[in-house]
């Protein structure tokens, strides 16, 4: 892995990997603007001029994944030499981060390091020496994703990895933060004072919390979900959802909140299992698929059909909802925003195109009709790994319209300084200090009924 690409093996990969994308996404010409496509691979190219290792090579034809434009479409990190580092016992980049509204980076978690306490919500204002603007502004330039935003997210996500993949952070980690306008710096390493959450410094934030997926209780009659992600093996999700539901009939809950808001996707299974719990009517949680057939994914002596035909067919599996009485029969609120995308949409718009919940929060960055399921397929020289979406979903109703997944009350629509607090039932008091969630306080509201006509859309 460490051997040397010639300028030649490069530059035919970079094509390799602009005609792949091509040839197997079913809506290309949608997504991403062909032109500029193929005017950037033509510069990456002629930016090739020495031989380079894997890792180099990366760091220039990584650069193509976010002219795409579609979070289905990306060139994979080179995670072969990022598996043998961790296999040597090198660490990557250890703190869990979130990026703010304003686009800084802060800490999900409280951590301790030696004697020292990093507060939970730090702010992170530089790593290794660099700004975080910096960092996260180079880390988009190899993320996928229709928007920004979602670029943005999936370099959060991933952030350790991102953070090796682009500057080969390993190991020994300088960061300076910020936390109630008092700056800290650390320096840890993996021999000495590698940090660790502490729980015991920390509070409970709705949708701020170390765990991908629980349940708590937020007041008396009302019960809330967070799911960081649907990427969980199904029979383990199966058994949270069933432990979670029968918690939900003990303790009376009449309102349930579901969070997405931060969900990147993942398996689809997962929804379908959810939606059953909340379904009282059978459904659907697409209407039809349409897939493009390439060398790789046309069947057993290609019956499918020839490359580049597109298939489409209507989606017949309805799936049933669950007994009577595991099925909760309350209001249930989804909560969904910017950067709720893939499998979390697939959630939303089943649960909104079949009534079974309200959404509330803003509006998706990706698409209600998405792209989906891909091929893998390696470029030939480098071996480096894409994914490439061939199909594409269309939403239970139907509806073919080009836009991200509408909630029925949006949170940036409503002037929250006007309101007082006396207008609010005392018995939904579930946010939190500083952290004051729009989307929760939206919902007090709404659990009001006096005060459901002034916020409807």
């Amino acid at each position: 892995m460490t051997h040397k690409l010639t300028v030649a093996q490069m530059r035919t990969d970079v094509d390799a990997l602009l005609v792949g994308a091509i040839q197997r996404h079913p809506n290309i010409e949608e997504y991403a603007d062909l032109d500029t496509l193929r005017n950037y691979a033509n510069e990456l190219k002629a930016s090739i001029n020495a031989p380079m290792t894997r890792v180099e090579f990366y760091r220039v034809v990584g650069k193509l994944t976010p002219y795409f434009q579609d979070g289905h479409a990306l060139l994979i990190w080179p995670y072969q030499e990022l598996n043998k580092a961790l296999a040597a016992g090198s660490k990557t980049f250890p703190f869990e981060v979130k990026r703010t509204k304003t686009g800084s980076l802060e800490l999900r978690n409280a951590y301790r390091t030696g004697d020292t306490v990093i507060p939970q919500f730090s702010e992170i204002k530089s790593i290794n020496g660099i700004p975080t603007s910096v960092i996260l502004e180079n880390l988009v330039q190899y993320s996928s994703g229709e928007t920004r935003l979602l670029r943005e997210h999936s370099a959060v996500i991933r952030f350790d990895t991102a953070l090796w993949a682009v500057y080969g952070f390993l190991d020994e980690f300088t960061v300076e933060f910020s936390s109630d306008k008092e700056l800290k710096k650390v320096t840890i390493n993996r021999q000495s004072n590698w940090p660790e959450v502490d729980d015991t410094a920390q509070e409970f934030v709705p949708s701020h919390f170390e765990e991908p997926y629980y349940y708590r209780q937020l007041s008396n009659d009302v019960g809330f979900i967070y799911l960081a992600h649907f990427d969980i093996e199904p029979d383990e999700f199966k058994r949270f959802i069933d432990a979670t539901f029968s918690t939900i009939r003990k303790q009376s809950i009449k309102h349930l909140i579901i969070d997405v808001r931060d969900n990147s996707g993942g398996n689809t299974d997962t929804v379908i299992y959810l939606s059953r719990h909340l379904a009282d009517k059978p459904f659907r949680v697409i209407s039809k698929l349409k897939e493009k057939l390439n060398k790789d994914n046309r069947g057993w002596f290609n019956y499918k059909g020839d490359e580049g035909e597109i298939l489409t067919s209507d989606w017949d599996d309805w799936e049933k909802p669950i007994a009577e009485n595991r099925r909760f029969k309350g209001d249930t609120y989804l909560l969904i925003g910017p950067v709720t995308y893939s499998a979390s949409i697939v959630l939303a718009t089943t649960l909104k195109d079949n009534g079974f919940a309200t959404l509330v929060g803003e509006t998706t960055g990706g698409f209600t009709n998405q792209s989906a399921q891909g091929n893998l397929f390696n470029l030939p020289h480098s071996q480096l790994r894409a994914y490439i979406a061939t199909r594409m979903l269309v939403r239970p109703n139907g509806d073919l319209t080009r836009q991200g997944v509408i909630p029925h009350y949006n949170v940036n629509e409503f002037d929250y300084s006007s309101l007082g607090q006396s207008i609010v039932d005392d018995s939904y008091q579930f946010t939190l200090g500083k952290h004051n969630d729009k989307s929760l306080h939206l919902i007090r509201l709404l659990l009001n009924e006096n005060y459901q006509e002034t916020v409807r859309n």
